[in-house]
């Protein structure tokens, strides 16, 4: 009978064995299954990290190259402005080098009328030459009115 007992616990030894192995083989499966949850988690945040991130740099860029638009915008303007001011300032000296070249031309002044020969005392007057009235030139300012 001993033989026949040390048979059966040798069994049950093995059996007991088979199941220690059976529940240690499923604890590893149930191990790598929950590390492969858990990676497959991480991936899916890191997927959505970097989706998150290029959205964040196609706005970026579309900013930055909306800035650039306004700036060359600006630009341009400032351009047009600066053209205007020098186109200006080419008509203006244009025309000042026009005026410097003419001769200048000095205003009319009153005409002084000869000593009569009549031969009468000669006055000492500055304006005792000066003729009010018409003249067939024309008159200046002030007094001589005359047109």
């Amino acid at each position: 009978m001993c033989a026949g007992g040390n048979n059966r616990h040798h069994e049950e030894e093995a059996k007991r064995r088979q199941w220690a192995a059976e529940r240690a083989a499923e604890e590893q499966r149930r191990r790598v299954a929950e590390q492969e949850r858990a990676m497959q988690a991480a991936v899916a945040a890191q997927q959505a990290e970097m989706a998150r991130l290029e959205q964040e740099q196609v706005a970026a860029q579309a900013n930055q190259q909306q800035q650039v638009a306004q700036l060359q915008a600006q630009e341009q303007q400032q351009l047009a402005q600066i053209q205007q001011m020098k186109d200006a300032t080419n008509t203006v000296g244009a025309t000042l080098r026009i005026l410097a070249t003419r001769p200048t031309d000095s205003a009319p002044t009153a005409s002084q009328s000869k000593a009569s020969k009549a031969g009468g005392a000669r006055t000492t007057s500055a304006t005792s030459g000066l003729r009010i009235g018409s003249s067939s030139v024309s008159s200046g300012v002030g007094v001589n009115l005359g047109g």
